[in-house]
């Protein structure tokens, strides 16, 4: 068992012990995809029926928000618009911006791969009103936690567990080397999944919208605004660039403001309009739709991938309501490569619509809904002391599940664990994931 490392940030302007988060992030965070930083829940829930109470929670969660995972379209825009600067190309919005990137590439630099102030604030929210909401399955009988060997999801499960400070019971760190960590990057683990990211029926699709005309003909007008005629560069890879810096600039508000920046001074929307944002979100997230979403096939790999997630959740909970394991909570952090798929295999209806045609995807699936930053997955279990229920919850909201019940969200644990046991039965999960086994326990 490794303990996690402690990380310290200063929180300005950001209201720790509520559930308010920068207005910056709330409501101006617009066409991020995967970028989008957490979204405020719900205030109120289904009261559970009469008799029952909360007694475990199994928790699977991606980093907070965080900085870029190293240098690339940041500093690629910087070289594009420092050259046009060079050759005297640079419109008056073009020097603008690349006063912004300077500022932004500044920010960034020394803490690629590392969550943001933000990111620390979502996760200590996070953690705050699990906590509070389900204070009564949380009795000192001990927490699990779990982080992959990226420095962002241990720095998000420290922020996370700063509101169980005053928590009595044992807490158990555990960081699985990477080559063995088949439960949160079954993903890197995979031959199989490996291949189809790179087989022809994801990139054909996403070329096709990278070469529709509408993207060269945004790109183009991006880059007329921006560079004088003579200056030439390749529009639909800068525009494309210049959109991941935009979508990354919502996740440091704390760092614009420790810096003496005001929001506007990064605000990299004067580059787009919004149906320029609109499109390029649209392309981002088809590709994230097709490689860990419902894509063309909910029973696809890069759904069935996440077997060995939703294994451990069944083995686990079983675990604890069988009285084989005492704890409160097994809390996991991860990535969106990992949550984006369970959520589709649980049949989660947001997440599991597929798409013969790319350009409908978007009709029922949205990666802000699924998987923006600090996403998440909870079972919630309660007891009456004698049968057990489930409320599953995505981002903090009651999520319907494909399984029959009289009292929704609600579900009798027996017919959950059947319906799932029986469907990774059907996917064939006692296999070889990467270098590990998605083993599912007999225990009825």
């Amino acid at each position: 068992m490794i303990s996690l490392s402690r990380v310290t940030f200063l929180i300005t302007g950001i209201i720790i012990g509520g559930s308010t988060l920068p207005a910056q992030a709330q409501t101006n965070a617009l066409f991020t995809g995967t970028k989008t930083p957490y979204p405020a829940p719900p205030q109120q829930y289904t009261p559970a029926p009469a008799g029952y109470k909360p007694v475990f929670v199994n928790h699977v969660g991606r980093h907070g928000s965080r900085f870029f995972t190293k240098a690339g379209s940041d500093v690629q825009v910087l070289q594009v618009l420092e050259e046009a600067q060079k050759n005297k190309a640079l419109t008056s919005l073009g020097k603008q911006l690349l006063i912004m990137t300077q500022r932004f590439v500044g920010l960034q630099k020394g803490n690629y791969e590392n969550i943001t102030g933000l990111g620390v604030a979502e996760q200590q929210l996070i953690g705050k009103r699990l906590l509070g909401n389900y204070k009564q399955a949380f009795t000192g009988k001990g927490l699990e936690i779990y982080a992959t060997h990226k420095i962002r999801t241990q720095q998000s499960a420290t922020a996370f567990l700063d509101s169980f400070a005053a928590y009595t019971g044992k807490k158990e760190y555990k960081i699985l080397p990477d080559s063995q960590d088949t439960m949160l990057r079954f993903y890197d683990l995979s031959p199989a999944y490996q291949a189809f990211k790179k087989s022809a029926a994801v990139q054909q699709a996403v070329d096709s919208l990278r070469n529709d005309h509408k993207t060269g003909q945004y790109a183009q007008q991006i880059c007329s605004r921006l560079f004088t005629p003579a200056f030439k560069t390749d529009a639909v890879t800068f525009s494309q660039n210049l959109y991941d810096v935009y979508c990354g600039s919502f996740s440091i508000p704390v760092e614009i403001k420790k810096h003496g920046y005001t929001p506007n001074s990064l605000d990299f929307r004067i580059a787009f309009t919004p149906q320029q944002l609109q499109w390029f979100a649209f392309i981002n997230g088809a590709e994230d739709f097709l490689e860990k979403g419902a894509g063309r096939d909910t029973a696809g790999i890069q759904a069935t991938v996440a077997t060995p997630l939703l294994a451990n959740f069944i083995n686990t909970t079983s675990e604890v309501v069988d009285h084989i394991k005492q704890k409160d909570a097994i809390l996991r952090f991860t990535h969106a490569e990992a949550i984006s798929p369970f959520a589709t295999l649980l049949g989660i209806p947001q997440a599991s619509v597929p798409a013969v045609s790319i350009y409908q995807y978007n009709k029922h699936w949205s990666p802000e809904a699924i998987i923006p930053l600090s996403a998440n997955i909870q079972w919630i279990i309660y007891s009456n002391g004698a049968d057990h229920l489930v409320k599953v919850l995505l981002n903090e909201k009651e999520m319907v599940l494909p399984v029959p019940t009289q009292q929704a969200p609600y579900y009798k644990w027996e017919d959950v664990k059947k319906y799932y046991l029986n469907k990774l039965r059907s996917l064939e999960t006692k296999k070889t994931v990467g270098s590990g086994e998605a083993v599912v326990s007999n225990r009825q």
